[in-house]
């Protein structure tokens, strides 16, 4: 499920969460009247979708910021700059959030994202460099692997065009 306002994308969640909660959640806290499709949320969805494919390395999207605060944002836009195919700790991005000493509260805020995918928590791994949870339990875990193996072995297929 992908929602975006006129200011950009307020949600992207992964397999398994509730489509119902999340139209509930945008409406409830943003007073907006969700559609379903529309410019807002189609060339989003595109680039899931191409991202998803292997065919694309980097989400061109504007963020809808409003509902994260704080230092989940701050932290969250930090992953944001963890670069395609690469990762980063928990402890390197909230120095990068600019909390040296922050980790737990950037476990935290990953565990919250509202806009997996295209703001890449998957890439935030243990110290030790082990992969770490991902929503969803064990199920969220291999989903977790599963993109960071995307990332690893497939790279943007070349412009053709």
């Amino acid at each position: 499920m992908l929602a975006a306002t006129d200011a950009g994308v307020i949600r992207c969640s992964l397999p398994g969460a509730d489509p119902d909660a999340l139209v509930e959640e945008v409406m409830t806290r943003t007073g907006l009247d969700p559609e379903e499709g529309g410019p807002e949320a189609d060339e989003p969805a595109e680039q899931v979708i191409a991202y998803l494919e292997g065919e694309l390395s980097g989400f061109d999207l504007t963020i809808d910021w409003r509902l994260i605060p704080g230092f989940r944002r701050r932290a969250l836009m930090a992953a944001r700059r963890i670069p395609y195919g690469e990762t980063a700790s928990y402890g390197e991005v909230a120095i990068m959030a600019g909390s040296p000493g922050a980790a737990r509260a950037v476990g935290t805020a990953m565990s919250r994202n509202p806009i997996s995918l295209v703001i890449p928590c998957h890439r935030v791994i243990r110290a030790d460099g082990s992969i770490g949870g991902y929503g969803n339990g064990t199920a969220g875990t291999r989903l977790k692997q599963q993109l960071l193996d995307l990332e690893c072995v497939s790279g943007p297929t070349p412009d053709r065009s």
